[in-house]
């Protein structure tokens, strides 16, 4: 069977349509527009040519993606080349631009070519030529384990483009300490406020440039500990990106700093443990109190410095939270993890990209939910539920 495709920027629609339908033979169309079409075609024939899985390879075709009729006959030309029929081919209408896929999907209602759209939620929408018609057929779910064992760089690779990855980091996977970690313990521990070392959970293994030690690190490997506690296979971290790819406040590099494939999605996550303004300027303030005492004008400037640096501050935390958000694409998940609360303009830039934040003293369960998000709520959840609310009132 060949599989024809319209490719464009998101890679998750053919992914996954190439895992469940497994083809003999992969057609990609893609326009002349290298940034949205051509470079993700190209990226994505390296991706499964590395995976093995096409076993007759991959062809790659050029359509104009602003002419109707000049879509059409690029997908007649190529049908009559490789002898494509009802019988011997389907076409996958996810991909390309609106016009290209009515042009498809008239195409394969001329021809009698059975064709289907994926939806986000991994449900397929198939459609099957009967007479002059092309009528829907009853949808159906992917299983969202297809892509389980593709690593998540060569995901990732595909995703941005193979030139963006300057270090794919190091990767990180539980330790036989780890995978006796008692997560009730942990979670008590943590709302009290209490952070334990978690390096020997884990096993690390380098598979690049590994990142510099920082004030944050201990944030990341207790949040991919957690991950891989609750069933993430392995966790990449410290993955480094060419500048120019939104983190402006970066000189050289940006940097995702987990990343992991899971449920048949790409996850990034963004972990920072940094000292807001409150705490900088309360430790002056402590200080200069401790010599005698604060003025009204000092206060009040010290006031208006803490403002600034709030300002100042948010301006690269929203460019992280971008970040973070595009990475992962349309048929991905970001998460963003912090130790205290984000201030409030973040919150609802956060919460206007549908970024989940999970804070440092939830972290279990802040997972939990969003890695299993079917599963009933546990008992240490609820605890937490109504401790929350007790809190609250």
């Amino acid at each position: 069977m060949t599989l024809l495709s319209l490719a464009s920027r998101q890679i998750w629609p053919q992914v996954l349509s190439v895992l469940h339908l497994r083809p003999d033979r992969l057609i990609l169309f893609h326009s002349s527009e290298e940034a949205e079409s051509k470079q993700p075609a190209e990226r994505l024939r390296n991706l499964f040519n590395a995976l093995a899985i096409i076993p007759r390879g991959i062809r790659l075709e050029t359509v104009p993606h602003d002419h109707f009729g000049g879509l059409m006959d690029g997908l007649a030309r190529v049908a009559e080349s490789e002898t494509l029929d009802d019988s011997n081919s389907r076409l996958n209408l996810t991909g390309g631009n609106k016009l290209m896929a009515m042009a498809a999907a008239e195409w394969c209602r001329l021809n009698g070519v059975p064709c289907f759209y994926l939806e986000r939620d991994f449900r397929v929408f198939p459609f099957q030529p009967i007479g002059t018609d092309l009528q829907p057929r009853p949808s159906f779910a992917l299983s969202p384990n297809l892509a389980k064992d593709i690593d998540p760089i060569a995901l990732l690779r595909c995703q941005l483009s193979d030139a963006e990855i300057v270090s794919a980091g190091e990767q990180l996977t539980l330790s036989d300490a780890g995978r006796v970690l008692d997560e009730h313990a942990l979670s008590l521990s943590l709302r009290q406020g209490i952070v334990p070392q978690c390096e020997g959970w884990l096993h690390r293994r380098s598979e690049g440039v590994v990142k510099d030690g920082s004030f944050g690190d201990g944030l990341e490997l207790l949040t991919a500990a957690v991950l891989l506690h609750l069933g993430v296979p392995r966790v990449q971290r410290g993955v480094r990106l060419r500048s120019g790819t939104g983190r402006t406040h970066w000189q050289d590099e940006g940097e995702l700093d987990l990343v992991f494939n899971w449920n048949g999605k790409l996850w990034v996550v963004d972990c920072k443990h940094r000292r807001g303004a409150e705490s900088r300027v309360g430790r002056l303030r402590e200080v200069i109190g401790s010599t005698g005492g604060l003025s009204s004008a000092v206060a009040e400037l010290l006031d208006q410095i803490t403002g600034e640096l709030r300002e100042k501050e948010l301006k690269p935390l929203k460019e992280d939270l971008l970040t973070v958000a595009e990475a992962g694409g349309l048929l991905g998940q970001s998460v963003v993890v912090r130790v205290r609360q984000l201030p409030p303009e973040a919150v609802e830039f956060a919460r206007s990209r549908r970024l989940p934040v999970v804070l440092r003293h939830d972290l279990c369960e802040g997972l939990r939910a969003l890695l299993h998000p079917h599963q009933p709520a546990t008992t240490e959840s609820l605890r937490s539920l109504a401790s929350a609310r007790t809190r609250a009132g």
